[in-house]
């Protein structure tokens, strides 16, 4: 087994770092879309939530594979990677289904992340806050969203907005703090 260069870790970090920015704003996009358009159509806001889903999902296989220290966080992220991306294919293949089943993949997958991501929050010191932010707000969108099953689609189009814009701004945060660390990697020092 080869030991990484502070080089190779640089460039690493850097990239995830990347990674998470640009899942972060894709989820914030989706989710300022839903909200500023609470009327679009299921179609519309089930391609939405679907491909959001599908990111957030290889976002967390990511993690899984390249994030995370200790194996069990490594199980759940990759757990919540296969749900994210099986619960985004799903909305996406049927779209003009009945709300109901939207509401119901939706509210599941937000109630499941939300209690992984506190479990990987607690067991994490690293951004605990912000993750636990997270998951806090995860969880109980996801049950307001199981527990009101009859909610109109701008309501629901809220909820969904709500929890993208805040688990893509955490995305971004937790991006721009990875970036700074990957600056912060001493520099291999050079053969004479």
């Amino acid at each position: 087994m080869t030991a990484t260069s502070p080089t190779e870790a640089f460039t690493d970090v850097r990239r995830y770092g990347t990674v998470l920015i640009g899942a972060g704003l894709v989820g914030l996009v989706a989710g300022v879309l839903a909200l500023v358009y609470p009327g679009v159509t299921l179609l519309a806001l089930a391609l939405i939530a679907g491909i959001n889903l599908v990111v957030l999902g290889a976002l967390s296989l990511a993690d899984a594979f390249g994030g995370e220290q200790d194996t069990t966080a490594r199980v759940l992220c990759a757990v919540m990677g296969v749900l994210g991306i099986i619960a985004g294919l799903v909305v996406m293949r049927r779209p003009g289904e009945s709300l109901l089943a939207l509401l119901v993949v939706v509210g599941i997958w937000l109630v499941v992340s939300g209690i992984v991501d506190f479990v990987r929050a607690v067991a994490n010191v690293q951004n605990r806050a912000l993750r636990m932010l997270g998951a806090i707000a995860d969880v109980v969108l996801g049950i307001l969203i199981l527990a009101l099953p009859d909610l109109s689609l701008g309501t629901l189009a809220v909820l969904i907005g709500l929890s993208f814009v805040v688990r893509g701004a955490i995305a971004i945060v937790r991006g721009f703090h990875l970036r700074r660390a990957a600056d912060e990697i001493p520099a291999e020092p050079v053969p004479a």
